[in-house]
């Protein structure tokens, strides 16, 4: 497949291999064998985010398959955060920027389907976060540190989304890529499962307590205090969610999905349930 890099040249990269097919029964076969093609050279080339692809018509002249199959082909693609489709007359198919969130979008449907509850959620994070907030002591630099003290000290505005902020740049000072992974993730879901959730100012101020003893200790270099200061905190979470009767409770409960149900579409769900 030829690439363009991010100066807008073309490489000389193998084209893509002919999918033709019969007929149209197997376009989603076709469709993702194409796109399993184009994923592994986006990732096996190391392309970089931005890079420019070969357009829907070069795509077709180079596989063989119709423009339906094509196109279901880079749906697939920008499903999974690896192409990103821009229009206009600077438009065409490139190389996404990485992001993380993709992947609690992956998982969500799988906790929804399971029932998981938010009790499991709540013990995931009892055993990352500490260890991340323990880390992110021992090895980030004054700079750093200093950034997190003060978002410490801006606090916890209404919602989740500060939240989310502090705990977010506590596993990056952790400076590893799968740890933040794994603080990120749950944190999203959060995000969704809390978002209508009416947060009292006495709730906030104890946040904001919390977040400020973890970025002193982290600041301090005392990895053992910020690992009991963040397990303290996330106790404390747990204890409140406890307390509301929620932990039990889906992670993804069914009906955050139909909040997300398009206007106008809501005649197409009568009968299935």
């Amino acid at each position: 497949m030829p690439a363009l890099s991010t100066n807008g040249e073309r490489s000389t990269a193998t084209p893509v291999r002919s999918f033709a097919v019969a007929s149209d029964r197997k376009l989603p076969k076709a469709a993702a064998m194409l796109a399993q093609e184009i994923r592994a050279k986006i990732l096996g080339y190391g392309l970089e985010p931005g890079t420019a692809l070969p357009s829907e018509p070069e795509l077709i002249e180079q596989s063989g398959l119709g423009r339906a199959s094509v196109r279901e082909a880079i749906r697939l693609l920008e499903a999974q955060g690896l192409v990103v489709i821009k229009r206009g007359s600077h438009g065409g198919i490139f190389v996404a920027q990485p992001d993380l969130s993709s992947l609690s979008h992956g998982i969500a449907p799988v906790l929804t389907l399971s029932k998981a509850p938010l009790r499991d959620l709540t013990t995931y994070r009892k055993m990352v976060e500490p260890p991340a907030a323990g880390l992110a002591a021992s090895i980030a630099s004054k700079e750093d540190k200093c950034s997190l003290l003060k978002l410490a000290e801006h606090g916890s505005m209404p919602g989740y989304n500060n939240e989310v902020a502090f705990h977010e740049r506590v596993a990056e000072l952790a400076d590893n890529l799968l740890l933040r992974v794994l603080v990120m993730v749950p944190h999203d879901l959060l995000r969704e499962h809390l978002r209508s959730e009416s947060i009292d100012d006495s709730v906030v101020d104890e946040a904001n307590n919390a977040h400020m003893a973890i970025a002193k200790a982290i600041v301090a270099g005392d990895s053992a205090r910020a690992t009991r200061a963040m397990m303290k905190h996330l106790e404390a979470f747990e204890e409140r969610m406890g307390r509301a009767g929620r932990l039990e409770r889906p992670i993804v409960p069914q009906e955050q999905w139909l909040r997300d149900v398009p206007e106008g579409f809501g005649s197409v769900m009568t009968g299935w349930h």
